[in-house]
């Protein structure tokens, strides 16, 4: 019967791909254009010291990897396409745990229907989220646990229109679908509608815009819908050449399935500063329906180096998390259009992860700071991050700390070394730790497009039980290439 049900759902997975396949690709059919097609394979064999990530009794494992990659991009006059998919297949010798395909997929299409108009957006993913208290690795390849695979798919079609160049109207419809691998009734479906005034070309001293917007979310387990009302207006006036004020006032509404009704009015003043081209700076402040609210936006651009600071207070849901995906990027952090995102922007590793899934609302304060120095041998990254969330239920509330800091060298012309260390801390009222994890590497170039790799890493948690307490250690040998 295992055998059964599993053959079952190895086969609803590629029904379901095959599908959001067909639906990105359908504006495409009938157009001419440039396509960019990047194949690759990466296989690994890992060994793992202590699979099930115990205290005692430790076992070892064998996994081997094996992730064939797909990448393409097609930018046309009327039409895009950026698909981007890499199912991994992972095979444990030992068979500490089942064998399982992990399908990763970021896929967005575009088409302009009617001149000037109409246009048409066609999205889908396919990755996994963490649960907070679970007892996984961070690439969920070890532990007990396993990270849940979701899907989303959705359609929005919008018409636009232009009143000479004084403002722009669009009236844009969306549908989405989030769908989990198992029962956790929480699979949904939503509707939105958006109605968008926003100023023209007439003046660059002054922008506006004038928003209404009303959204269903209909949950698989739940009788009642989550609907959401949002009016909303901004304006930013330009002071000097460098500083400019926003303001913002309006008014939302949510009447939720779980947890109290909020609602409330929204206003927020802010300043922005642009001293130069490649620095900008924006801080502000306000209140929503569900309290203060609080925003920070820094960035700035050198020749080889980024820096990033962001703070934002905000109300979502696991669902909203679930559909803002940060999969294969298909820029890098200088803005420049990768060819492969795929190998080029792998999947961030999944350090923290929601509480429960459910259709609730929460609070959550967020902040994600990073610096970026890359030269042609060299590469540096520091990252930082916290995330607050506060859940109805206070047993639930979770905080979230995380560092990681990464380095990478070419050695010589043909090797390059790695180094990196990830370090975050969790805070539950049922489940504390500290997890940190460091890793060393050595990669060789075969060819142009073909390198093999070997690299140790070491996985800590220091926790609140024993049961939460231990420690892993893996030796990795891959091998990576690109057609």
């Amino acid at each position: 019967m295992s055998c059964v049900k599993n053959h079952w759902h190895e086969r609803k997975q590629a029904i379901r791909m095959l599908g959001m396949f067909s639906i990105l690709s359908l504006p495409l059919a009938a157009q001419s254009g440039e396509w960019i097609v990047s194949p690759s394979i990466t296989l690994d064999e890992i060994y793992t010291d202590n699979a099930l990530l115990t205290n005692e009794d430790k076992e070892s494992e064998y996994v081997t990897r094996v992730k064939p990659g797909i990448s393409i991009l097609r930018e046309g006059a009327r039409t895009n396409l950026d698909f981007n998919y890499s199912p991994e297949y992972r095979y444990y010798k030992e068979e500490t745990r089942d064998n399982e395909t992990v399908h990763q997929l970021r896929a967005n299409a575009d088409a302009e229907l009617m001149e000037n108009h109409l246009y048409l957006d066609l999205w889908a993913t396919a990755d996994q989220t963490r649960i907070a208290n679970s007892r996984n690795s961070p690439d969920g390849l070890t532990g007990p646990t396993e990270n849940l695979d979701y899907y989303t798919m959705g359609a929005s079609p919008y018409y636009t229109t232009r009143f000479g160049n004084t403002s722009v109207l669009e009236a844009r419809y969306s549908t989405d679908k989030v769908d989990y691998e198992e029962d956790t009734e929480v699979d949904s479906t939503s509707q939105k509608y958006n109605l968008i005034l926003g100023s023209g070309t007439y003046s660059t001293a002054q922008a506006w815009e004038l928003s209404a917007s009303h959204t269903r979310e209909d949950f698989s387990g739940t009788a009642e819908d989550n609907k959401i009302s949002i009016f909303r207006g901004e304006f930013l006036q330009q002071i000097t050449r460098r500083w400019a004020v926003a303001f913002a006032a309006g008014y939302e509404d949510y009447d939720l399935v779980i947890g109290e009704d909020v609602d409330g009015e929204i206003w927020s003043v802010g300043l922005v500063f642009t001293p130069t081209s490649r620095t900008r700076f924006a801080i502000g402040g306000g209140e929503r329906a569900f309290g203060d609210d609080y925003y920070v936006d820094f960035e700035h651009e050198a020749s080889r180096s980024v820096w990033r600071a962001t703070y934002k207070r905000d109300y979502i849901s696991a669902r909203d998390e679930a559909t803002h995906t940060s999969l294969f990027q298909r820029q890098d952090a200088f803005g420049n259009v990768v060819r492969d995102a795929v190998l080029d922007n792998p999947p961030p590793v999944r350090v923290t992860g929601v509480s429960t899934l459910s259709a609730e609302y929460y609070e959550v304060d967020r902040v994600d700071v990073s610096y970026l120095f890359s030269a042609q041998r060299t590469r540096f990254e520091v990252r930082g991050g916290y995330i607050k969330r506060d859940y109805v239920v206070d047993t639930q509330d979770t905080e979230d700390s995380t560092a990681a800091i990464s380095f990478s060298r070419l050695i010589s012309r043909k090797i390059t070394g790695v180094a990196r260390v990830l370090w975050s801390d969790h805070e539950q009222e049922l489940s504390n730790y500290d997890e940190w994890t460091a890793s060393l590497g050595l990669g060789y170039l075969l060819g142009q497009d073909a390198r093999v790799s070997v690299g140790y890493s070491h996985l800590e948690r220091d926790g609140d039980t024993e049961l939460n307490t231990y420690e892993e250690n893996r030796v990795n040998i891959g091998f990576m290439a690109s057609f």
